[in-house]
């Protein structure tokens, strides 16, 4: 076994920066997909997408890190009122002596219906008055100052939301090791559906008419009931706090 040893280091790292700028129709679309990389959304003004991505390749020697670097794509799809940007590693072919990543700061219209579909991503977004839609794997979901409702899910991760309102499409949260705290306007009318499987679930600031509730579970509303609120873990707490 002594003999047989296999340099598998990747200490060398080469990288580059991407850029694109989009227009956006009214309503329209904003996806990513990306593995491993830190991705943060903020809003910007007008109709663009402005989008810069850092691309980081580690290999064992710097030939093979920035040949790599060169092979590495992120494929764009443009329509009117669709943008797909996907540097994810599905099919690239990438071996096992190499890493990479790629760090998103994107500005996107404050309106635009923003979907992210990720692996090994923290996910934060502030100031989205249009959907937001985000599913990572080994990652934690943030996002502020929400407007247009929100629909995540992570394994292995906290999710924490703080809505600055809460419209029809209401709110959804689940993952599966992690804890959830969402932070709604205190006088939001919502109808919550809460269950935990190891953990507890605690609500701060809030006046709750209680359906049902034990130590797993809690069905209540506010404000006389509304859009729903519906928060899943397994192993953490679930936090629901007015502000």
């Amino acid at each position: 076994a002594s003999a047989c040893h296999v340099d598998l280091s990747t200490d060398v790292e080469a990288r580059d920066e991407w850029k694109r700028t989009y227009t956006l129709a009214q309503g329209g679309t904003f996806e990513l997909r990306n593995t491993n990389g830190k991705i943060r959304i903020t809003p910007g003004d007008g109709d663009t997408i402005d989008v810069k991505a850092d691309r980081i390749i580690k290999a064992a020697t710097e030939e093979a890190a920035k040949e790599a670097l060169k092979q590495f794509e992120i494929t764009e799809t443009v329509a009117k009122n669709s943008v797909v940007i996907d540097s994810s590693s599905r099919g690239t072919g990438f071996t096992i002596r190499l890493q990479r990543r790629v760090d998103y700061e994107v500005k996107v219209p404050r309106w635009a219906d923003v979907r992210i579909d990720a692996t090994n991503s923290d996910i934060e977004v502030s100031g989205l008055q249009g959907p937001f839609r985000a599913e990572t794997t080994n990652g934690r979901i943030t996002g502020s100052a929400l407007e247009g409702g929100a629909r995540v899910e992570t394994t292995n991760g906290v999710v924490n939301l703080d809505v600055a309102k809460l419209t029809d499409a209401g709110i959804s949260c689940e993952t599966t090791n992690g804890t959830i705290s969402v932070t709604v306007p205190r006088d939001s009318r919502a109808q919550i559906s809460a269950r935990v499987t190891n953990g507890a679930i605690t609500t701060t600031d809030l006046q709750l008419a209680v359906a049902e509730q034990s130590r797993r579970r809690l069905d209540a509303s506010i404000g006389g009931g509304g859009p729903p609120i519906r928060l899943e873990t397994t192993n953490g707490s679930i936090a629901i706090k007015g502000r």
